[in-house]
């Protein structure tokens, strides 16, 4: 009798579990309703680039302060808390379903640990008015770096239950981009209008750049081996750098015609590819009244040894570049007149590749990485199981005193 009511108790636990994992994965599933195949205000866009996948990368976009997760038209939204306006994304590249984001309407982090359905808020300054610019997350050295438009730095630490702030840097300028390396290089850089600065000792200090003679427009790095930095110019084309101080221009981009300066207005490495390199080029003329003559977009497969034209001569200049993770050659672009994503090079045939798989089961990242709707078609079953086993067990408990019971009375009525 004890046997069974313990028994019971357990599979009561069990049941409970069970469709409470259930119905939590449905709400997770129900709160990405809003899909779109085409993005078309981006702000910032994270590839999830160390995933292990056999057919595709999934990627994380801010598009018109909203958070979508998916693969080249095929996009989710991500339910984020109320009145929440995002600014930017960044991923943790060693464990992938750690999500961050940051507020374009206040100096706050959003914290996800099961990518994307729950949220913990970080408020990490009370005494300025702002919002997040971007965000780079240092995965060898488990710090996030947030940059702000009026508090400068901030740098946090991710110690596996929650974010500590571990240092704050002001700036007189809004810091517009902030990038990291991944193998503690410590190639940490971040941006203003004006200055790049280098963030030694982790992101401790941050330190202006001497020497650019030119006036920064982008930043980038690569994990190769050894790691490398680039920063667009205004005039002096594409720096590179391994350690943070010596740099140099890229050769081979492109020849500038008499009377002109050689702008590059944005750069983006290959996350899995980092010889791959991408530039957007533009001609410079002028004096007093600058004027501005796109090129095009330009691309390396040798770490900058050779360039070649990836596409020309765009109706308007590149501000941003998202490679797609390792596909050569495929490349979206943002342009000053549109942050709609534009196709360049391969990245076309991507996106019709993508959108005949539509109708296939598009993979989202839940707390282990797997498909949302295995989690809940197990946790049900479970539950089903659970049920059947804990109904038998009370029939045979409601079952026992009726035996006895009648054990008892048949020889009563045999007199």
């Amino acid at each position: 009798m004890n046997r069974r009511r313990i028994y019971s108790l357990i599979l009561l636990m069990i049941l409970i579990s069970a469709m409470y994992t259930a119905l939590s994965s449905t709400a997770g599933v129900q709160a990405m309703g809003n899909t779109k195949a085409q993005l078309e205000n981006v702000r910032d866009y994270t590839p999830v680039w160390l995933q292990q996948s056999a057919d595709q990368n999934i990627s994380y976009a801010v598009d018109g302060g909203y958070l979508y997760v998916g693969t080249p038209n095929n996009w989710h939204e991500l339910s984020l808390p109320a009145k929440v306006i995002a600014s930017s994304v960044a991923v943790d590249p060693f464990r992938t379903t750690t999500v961050y984001v940051g507020a374009a309407n206040e100096l706050a982090i959003y914290l996800s640990r099961d990518g994307g359905e729950q949220w913990e808020r970080i408020r990490f300054d009370a005494d300025h008015i702002g919002g997040v610019t971007d965000l780079a997350f240092n995965g060898a050295q488990r710090t996030l770096y947030v940059a702000t438009d009026t508090a400068g730095i901030f740098r946090l630490r991710d110690v596996g239950s929650s974010l500590i702030l571990s240092g704050h840097t002001m700036m007189d300028e809004a810091v517009l981009e902030v990038v990291s390396d991944q193998l503690g290089a410590g190639l940490i850089f971040a941006r203003t209008q004006w200055t790049v600065y280098h963030g030694v000792n982790n992101g401790q200090q941050w330190l202006p750049l001497d020497g650019l003679n030119s006036v920064p427009t982008a930043l980038a790095v690569g994990n190769g081996v050894p790691a490398t930095a680039y920063i667009g110019t205004t005039e002096r084309g594409l720096l590179h750098s391994t350690d943070g101080v010596q740099w140099t221009p890229m050769k081979n981009l492109v020849t500038a015609d008499a009377g002109t300066r050689l702008q590059v207005s944005a750069v983006a490495v290959d996350p899995v590819q980092p010889n791959v390199v991408y530039a957007a080029l533009n001609y410079l003329f002028g004096g007093v009244n600058i004027h501005q003559s796109p090129i095009g977009v330009v691309m390396t497969t040798n770490g900058g040894a050779e360039w070649s034209m990836l596409t020309e001569k765009n109706d308007a200049a590149v501000v941003t570049l998202l490679p797609v993770v390792g596909e050569t050659g495929a490349v979206f672009a943002l342009t000053t007149q549109s942050r709609t994503p534009l196709a360049l090079g391969s990245a076309a045939e991507v996106v019709a590749t993508a959108s005949a798989a539509t109708s296939m089961t598009t993979p989202v990242l839940s707390r282990n990485s797997e498909p949302m709707w295995m989690i809940t078609f197990v946790s049900w079953l479970v539950a089903a199981v659970a049920a059947a086993l804990l109904m038998w067990l009370m029939y045979q408990e409601w079952q026992q005193p009726i035996l006895a019971t009648a054990h008892a009375v048949a020889p009563l009525c045999m007199r």
